[in-house]
Protein backbone atom coordinates (compact mmCIF):
# COMPACT_ATOMS: atom_id res chain seq x y z
CA UNK A 1 0.00 0.00 0.00
CA UNK A 2 1.40 3.40 -0.94
CA UNK A 3 1.91 6.29 1.42
CA UNK A 4 -0.74 8.25 -0.46
CA UNK A 5 -3.47 5.64 0.07
CA UNK A 6 -2.61 5.40 3.79
CA UNK A 7 -2.96 9.15 4.11
CA UNK A 8 -6.25 9.04 2.23
CA UNK A 9 -7.55 6.37 4.61
CA UNK A 10 -6.43 8.31 7.68
CA UNK A 11 -8.05 11.46 6.33
CA UNK A 12 -11.23 9.54 5.47
CA UNK A 13 -11.42 8.01 8.95
CA UNK A 14 -10.81 11.42 10.54
CA UNK A 15 -13.64 12.92 8.50
CA UNK A 16 -16.03 10.13 9.44
CA UNK A 17 -15.12 10.45 13.13
CA UNK A 18 -15.62 14.23 13.00
CA UNK A 19 -19.02 13.88 11.32
CA UNK A 20 -20.19 11.22 13.78
CA UNK A 21 -18.98 13.28 16.76
CA UNK A 22 -20.67 16.44 15.46
CA UNK A 23 -23.95 14.62 14.86
CA UNK A 24 -23.72 13.03 18.31
CA UNK A 25 -23.17 16.38 20.00
CA UNK A 26 -26.00 17.99 18.06
CA UNK A 27 -28.38 15.11 18.79
CA UNK A 28 -27.38 15.10 22.46
CA UNK A 29 -28.00 18.83 22.73
CA UNK A 30 -31.36 18.43 21.03
CA UNK A 31 -32.31 15.53 23.28
CA UNK A 32 -31.10 16.91 26.61
CA UNK A 33 -31.48 20.69 26.08
CA UNK A 34 -34.74 21.18 24.21
CA UNK A 35 -34.87 24.88 25.13
CA UNK A 36 -32.10 25.43 22.60
CA UNK A 37 -34.49 24.92 19.68
CA UNK A 38 -37.30 27.29 20.75
CA UNK A 39 -37.35 30.45 18.64
CA UNK A 40 -38.86 33.78 19.60
CA UNK A 41 -41.09 33.49 16.55
CA UNK A 42 -42.57 30.27 17.96
CA UNK A 43 -42.81 31.70 21.47
CA UNK A 44 -44.33 35.07 20.67
CA UNK A 45 -46.25 34.73 17.43
CA UNK A 46 -47.65 31.22 17.62
CA UNK A 47 -49.08 31.25 21.12
CA UNK A 48 -52.46 29.76 20.21
CA UNK A 49 -53.74 31.51 23.32
CA UNK A 50 -56.85 33.69 23.27
CA UNK A 51 -55.22 36.31 25.51
CA UNK A 52 -51.49 36.10 24.79
CA UNK A 53 -49.03 37.49 27.31
CA UNK A 54 -47.39 39.73 24.70
CA UNK A 55 -48.75 42.61 22.67
CA UNK A 56 -47.94 43.15 19.00
CA UNK A 57 -44.70 41.15 18.61
CA UNK A 58 -42.41 42.56 15.92
CA UNK A 59 -39.25 40.91 14.60
CA UNK A 60 -36.29 43.31 15.01
CA UNK A 61 -33.47 40.80 14.54
CA UNK A 62 -31.73 42.68 11.71
CA UNK A 63 -31.60 45.92 13.67
CA UNK A 64 -30.91 44.51 17.15
CA UNK A 65 -28.53 41.58 16.61
CA UNK A 66 -25.04 42.18 15.34
CA UNK A 67 -21.87 43.77 16.61
CA UNK A 68 -23.40 45.38 19.70
CA UNK A 69 -25.62 42.47 20.79
CA UNK A 70 -24.48 38.97 19.81
CA UNK A 71 -28.00 37.54 19.64
CA UNK A 72 -29.49 35.20 17.06
CA UNK A 73 -33.03 36.61 17.20
CA UNK A 74 -34.79 39.65 18.68
CA UNK A 75 -38.41 40.74 19.02
CA UNK A 76 -39.99 43.91 20.32
CA UNK A 77 -43.32 43.90 22.16
CA UNK A 78 -45.16 46.38 24.36
CA UNK A 79 -44.04 44.38 27.41
CA UNK A 80 -40.32 43.94 26.67
CA UNK A 81 -37.62 43.59 24.07
CA UNK A 82 -36.77 39.88 23.78
CA UNK A 83 -33.31 38.61 22.77
CA UNK A 84 -32.49 34.97 22.02
CA UNK A 85 -28.88 33.78 22.17
CA UNK A 86 -27.03 30.77 20.83
CA UNK A 87 -25.81 29.74 24.27
CA UNK A 88 -26.86 30.12 27.89
CA UNK A 89 -23.53 31.78 28.63
CA UNK A 90 -24.12 34.48 26.01
CA UNK A 91 -27.60 35.09 27.47
CA UNK A 92 -26.15 35.36 30.99
CA UNK A 93 -23.47 37.82 29.84
CA UNK A 94 -26.06 40.00 28.10
CA UNK A 95 -28.41 39.84 31.08
CA UNK A 96 -25.63 41.31 33.23
CA UNK A 97 -25.66 44.42 31.01
CA UNK A 98 -29.42 44.92 31.27
CA UNK A 99 -30.55 47.21 34.08
CA UNK A 100 -34.15 45.99 34.21
CA UNK A 101 -34.61 42.54 32.76
CA UNK A 102 -35.24 38.85 33.15
CA UNK A 103 -33.57 35.73 31.70
CA UNK A 104 -34.87 32.24 31.19
CA UNK A 105 -32.43 29.86 29.53
CA UNK A 106 -31.44 31.35 26.14
CA UNK A 107 -33.85 34.30 26.19
CA UNK A 108 -33.43 37.68 27.87
CA UNK A 109 -36.25 40.18 28.34
CA UNK A 110 -35.27 43.86 28.56
CA UNK A 111 -37.90 46.18 30.08
CA UNK A 112 -36.07 49.45 29.35
CA UNK A 113 -38.43 52.16 28.09
CA UNK A 114 -41.46 49.83 28.21
CA UNK A 115 -44.03 51.99 29.98
CA UNK A 116 -47.14 51.44 27.81
CA UNK A 117 -48.18 48.36 29.82
CA UNK A 118 -48.37 47.71 33.53
CA UNK A 119 -45.72 45.88 35.54
CA UNK A 120 -48.35 43.23 36.19
CA UNK A 121 -48.62 42.61 32.43
CA UNK A 122 -44.83 42.43 32.27
CA UNK A 123 -44.88 39.91 35.12
CA UNK A 124 -47.37 37.80 33.14
CA UNK A 125 -44.99 37.93 30.16
CA UNK A 126 -42.11 36.75 32.39
CA UNK A 127 -44.25 33.95 33.77
CA UNK A 128 -45.27 32.92 30.26
CA UNK A 129 -41.62 32.74 29.18
CA UNK A 130 -40.54 30.89 32.32
CA UNK A 131 -43.47 28.48 32.07
CA UNK A 132 -42.73 27.53 28.49
CA UNK A 133 -40.45 24.69 29.57
CA UNK A 134 -42.07 23.92 32.92
CA UNK A 135 -38.61 23.76 34.50
CA UNK A 136 -38.11 27.31 35.79
CA UNK A 137 -36.97 27.44 39.39
CA UNK A 138 -36.61 30.78 41.02
CA UNK A 139 -38.40 34.02 41.60
CA UNK A 140 -39.24 36.92 39.38
CA UNK A 141 -37.66 40.34 39.84
CA UNK A 142 -39.60 42.69 42.08
CA UNK A 143 -40.07 45.58 39.69
CA UNK A 144 -42.73 47.50 41.59
CA UNK A 145 -41.86 51.15 42.24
Amino acid sequence: MSTWSRRARVIGVAIVVAVVATCGLWFGRLLFDSQWTLTLHELLENTGVENPSVTEPRDITRAACGETVDCVEAYDTAEATYYRFGSRGAAERFEATVGDGFRSNYIVMDFAEKTDVSMTEQLWAMQYLAGTWQDYEGSFPNRLP
